[in-house]
């Protein structure tokens, strides 16, 4: 069923108008890389950059020391909200261009954690991950994936949901359509996620469905990335 209608009240925003990142909204990630040991980046703040209205994240082929002197081929840029802002329900959007289908193996998201992770932050998805839009340079699928990863309580570590929730595409679109601006968005109300492309919607998660589905119960912050994806890259 489609979604109630709701007037949507702004709560907090970045236009990236400045002439550097607002460190009072963001992290920054600095030299570490990110989950599955597939991953070749490393990230660092060198490769975040506000330009003209616009959050740059460069990702780069180049050979870093990172954490414990392991090497990484590759930099690239994270920023995120954690502790700075999170909200509980809401529309999260963000008006994104990503990479050409070319650029294989590199992994752009735009997704939500919870920011109350003190009892147990390795208990992931037990709080729950909404992935409001991945993108892997693939030259087969041309898409991108919304997804919501989640477990029961105490189920440390099993994803229910592992497989993305859905791919799409504009309908007849061009190769590298995802390199035009688009707004990728997630509405969470208290029963439902509903995901977006340009107020398109393609991907419907709701609580209690498929296995007893649960949805978030703690506020969740945003990350921007760009990943490299050593199971894709050629």
């Amino acid at each position: 069923s489609p979604p109630p209608q709701v007037q949507w009240e702004l709560s907090w925003s970045d236009e990236f108008d400045g002439a550097a990142l607002n460190h009072s909204l963001w992290n920054v990630r600095t030299n570490d890389s990110h989950c599955c040991p597939a991953e070749l980046e490393l990230y660092v703040p060198e490769a975040v950059s506000v330009q003209a209205g616009q959050l740059v994240l460069r990702t780069r082929n180049q050979t870093l020391p990172g954490p414990n002197g392991k090497p990484f081929a590759y930099s690239s840029g994270w920023v995120d909200t954690q502790a700075k802002w999170s909200q509980m329900y809401g529309r999260f959007e963000a008006n994104c261009s990503l990479p050409p289908r070319a650029a294989t193996g590199i992994w752009p998201a735009f997704w939500l954690m919870p920011d109350n992770q003190t009892a147990d932050p390795q208990c992931w998805p037990t709080g729950g991950e909404i992935d409001i839009f991945e993108m892997n340079g693939d030259p087969i699928q041309d898409s991108v994936f919304g997804s919501y990863h989640w477990a029961l309580p105490g189920e440390c570590g099993k994803d229910r949901e592992p497989i993305p929730g859905a791919a799409w595409r504009p309908a007849n679109s061009a190769v590298d359509w995802q390199t035009g601006w688009h707004v990728y968005a997630v509405e969470w109300r208290v029963d439902r996620l509903d995901f977006y492309v340009d107020d398109q919607l393609y991907l419907t998660r709701t609580a209690g469905a498929k296995a007893g589905l649960l949805l978030p119960t703690n506020p969740m912050y945003v990350i921007l990335n760009q990943a490299v994806d050593g199971s894709l890259f050629r």
